[in-house]
């Protein structure tokens, strides 16, 4: 049994240090993101994205977990429920096993502007993240 234990163990620990989800800004002005995570009842606290760079969401939060998601586009407002994750996510599979021990990829939201949101698992050329040293 503390075998079985040990082992279930290492194997979840690497999910601790993922950051999976990530929102590129490609528009050309800066953005305002939020987000509702399926373990929460509240949404994230806003934060800001500078034009051409990116932020991921909070640590082991996967787009498969994500229920809504609103973007603030200067004076605009857009938001994508729970169906549109769903079709974004689709260019992100994942199994729950695979996400648990962090063998499965990083999901970038890749946000145009104007309202335009689409997701790839491949990784943006040129990603600068906001406030981390590139």
């Amino acid at each position: 049994m503390r075998t079985f234990l040990a082992i279930a163990t290492l194997l979840l620990l690497p999910a601790c240090d993922a950051w999976p989800t990530i929102v590129d800004n490609n528009a050309s002005r800066p953005i305002s993101v939020q987000y509702l995570h399926q373990d929460y009842d509240y949404w994230s606290a806003p934060f800001p994205i500078r034009a051409g760079r990116a932020m991921p969401f909070a640590q082991a939060h996967w787009i498969q977990e994500i229920k809504g998601i609103k973007i603030k586009d200067g004076r605009l407002n857009y938001s994508w429920s729970k169906v549109e994750i769903d079709r974004l996510a689709l260019a992100c599979p994942s199994s729950e096993i695979a996400r648990r021990v962090s063998f499965a990829g990083n999901c970038y939201l890749i946000y145009l502007g104007d309202g335009r949101l689409k997701a790839m698992t491949a990784l943006p050329d040129g990603i600068k993240y906001e406030g981390i040293g590139n």
